[in-house]
């Protein structure tokens, strides 16, 4: 709303007030009067880059996760090659200890799978989430950004943008609204 009322260098003030640089770093561009398409091709391209780099880490996690059984698998057949050495060694027969180096052996099975299937494997599952949550996130900036540079109606961009959510979130979205409308407080996204 404030920038069909002042314009667009008006919300350079409001940009200071914004934490998310990717936020902060769109509205800035439209503030100083960029092309909206290199402005859309600067911030999906930023985009892109970001999500490369969350692809890259959740990939660890889902490497990790995939050997880890195996690694797990090596380390039982090292116990037991070990095992089997000093049944040989033994002079009674080696029967004595021989529970007790198999479930030393079998363990690293056991870690395995507890560290791919508790630990490596929720990571990166988490990570992937997280990754959708902010490309949406991030596009809904870019459309909205433009949007506000071609000069739209506030309430077509807030209808336009709620409809790439979930309902749920379009449900909290509308709520908050409803309530900052009802105490005259206005986000800086409401604002812009």
């Amino acid at each position: 709303m404030l920038a069909r009322q002042s314009g667009l260098l008006a919300l350079e003030e409001k940009a200071d007030e914004i934490q998310d640089p990717f936020f902060k770093q769109a509205v800035l561009m439209i503030v100083d009067a960029n092309d909206p398409d290199k402005v859309r091709y600067m911030l999906e391209r930023e985009m892109d880059d970001m999500m490369t780099r969350h692809d890259e880490a959740a990939g660890i996690y889902e490497k990790a996760s995939a050997f880890a059984p195996a690694f797990g698998m090596i380390g039982t057949l090292v116990g037991l090659i070990n095992m089997l050495k000093q049944l040989g060694l033994d002079s009674e027969g080696g029967s004595g200890d021989l529970g007790q180096q198999m479930a030393v052996a079998l363990i690293t099975t056991f870690y395995g799978c507890v560290l791919s299937n508790l630990v490596f494997h929720p990571i990166a599952k988490k990570l992937r989430i997280r990754q959708e949550e902010e490309e949406l996130y991030c596009s809904t900036i870019i459309e909205g950004i433009i949007a506000i540079q071609g000069g739209e109606n506030p309430k077509f961009i807030r209808e336009r943008l709620l409809s790439c959510m979930k309902q749920s979130q379009q449900k909290k979205l509308l709520m908050k609204a409803v309530k900052e409308e009802g105490r005259g407080e206005g986000g800086v996204g409401e604002e812009i």
